[in-house]
């Protein structure tokens, strides 16, 4: 008995190029095939079946949802080939299936796998369920250098996960994605998204105290040239990423930072970093080294009138207990940062202008961003 093949791929991945070169093969070999289209995919015309690189040929049939497909039409046909298949219903595919049984001809289906929320389409699923051969056609994200294994659709530039399933459109209302570059563009419209706590936690740009050495916990240290570069390019990093919510510690640097990076952030105190006390403004070089050596290790310390590092781990906790399921931006401070980290049973420090992603509500640390 021949096969029932379907070969899918994401938005992108030459599908059509490649039946088209399977067709011409064929031909190539004096074999008869038979192109099949749904009806409704009148993107190129009423019966043109046409790739991204403009290669183009009219199908032999195009098909509704309750079209009955003639047998007898297909004896003497050695392939047959269909575009865009998830767009079929159960009742077609049926029918495909049946070819190969009593005709012993092979029926090759191209198309999605699922739509731009991740669901499997009709005709997809069918296959998945009937298919002999089910081969991935391979694509990269057009966001990242991953595998695209899902479909982001766009509206004014956007991901979006709203509207009818089947809209028809090109690259102008369809990318492939990843599955990390899908959840960080569609936010809380993701389809797949859990119901945690994920925070994007992001250390201010370079202040004239971290330049100088000077320990500036709550001082209202004021940003250098470069620590500015560096918040404005957050806004690049952090432009394909959706935000419940942003928030700063209520000190200038975290304020200014926020403002360059995403937008105006709802200020805090419970995110200040540690308070250094009689320290405070002071050069490192010129305090208690053995202070500074406990500090340097994250170890139990306190300045003189000032904060441990049980009462910041504290405050900052008790903040993010407080926030619901989401993912939020977050502009704070070094020691306050490397307090979390600490807390989920890591150890990190992380540089002005640089991001921590964590599952605050699995404890755990997803990804470093420099």
């Amino acid at each position: 008995m021949a096969k029932l093949y379907f070969r899918y791929g994401a938005v992108g991945s030459a599908k059509t190029l490649n039946l088209l070169a399977v067709a011409h093969n064929y031909e190539q070999q004096g074999k008869r095939v038979v192109l099949i289209k749904p009806s409704l995919d009148d993107r190129f015309g009423a019966v043109t079946i046409r790739s991204r690189a403009s290669l183009e040929r009219e199908a032999d049939l195009c098909v509704s949802e309750d079209s009955v497909i003639d047998i007898d039409r297909m004896k003497g046909i050695d392939c047959v080939l269909v575009d865009e298949c998830q767009f079929l219903s159960e009742f077609v595919i049926h029918q495909l299936r049946r070819i190969t049984v009593e005709l012993n001809i092979p029926v090759i289906c191209y198309g999605l796998r699922t739509n731009f929320m991740t669901r499997l389409f009709e005709g997809s699923k069918r296959l998945m369920e009937l298919a002999d051969s089910i081969e991935e056609v391979k694509t990269t994200c057009a966001f990242c250098n991953r595998k695209a294994v899902f479909n982001i659709k766009l509206r004014n530039g956007r991901a979006c996960v709203s509207g009818d399933e089947i809209e028809l459109g090109s690259e102008e209302l369809y990318q492939p994605s990843c599955c990390q570059c899908y959840e960080e563009r569609t936010a809380r419209s993701n389809p797949m998204r859990l119901p945690a706590v994920e925070l994007w936690l992001v250390r201010h740009g370079q202040t004239d105290a971290n330049a100088a050495g000077v320990l500036s916990g709550w001082h209202n240290a004021q940003m250098t040239p470069v620590g500015i570069e560096q918040a404005k390019a957050l806004r690049q990093k952090l432009a394909h990423v959706e935000f419940d919510s942003v928030y700063s510690s209520d000190l200038d640097r975290a304020v200014e930072t926020a403002r360059l990076a995403c937008g105006e952030p709802e200020r805090t105190p419970a995110l200040r970093e540690i308070f250094f006390g009689d320290y405070e403004g002071k050069r490192i070089e010129d305090v208690d080294q053995d202070w500074v050596r406990s500090l340097y290790q994250f170890n139990a310390f306190e300045a003189p009138g000032g904060e441990s590092v049980e009462e910041t781990t504290k405050r900052v906790t008790g903040f993010f207990e407080s926030l619901k399921p989401g993912r939020h931006l977050v502009v704070c401070h070094g020691g306050v940062i490397r307090t979390i980290s600490r807390h989920i049973g890591e150890d990190r420090f992380i540089n002005n202008g640089a991001v921590l992603v964590v599952d605050w509500t699995h404890k755990r640390i997803i990804s470093h961003i420099d």
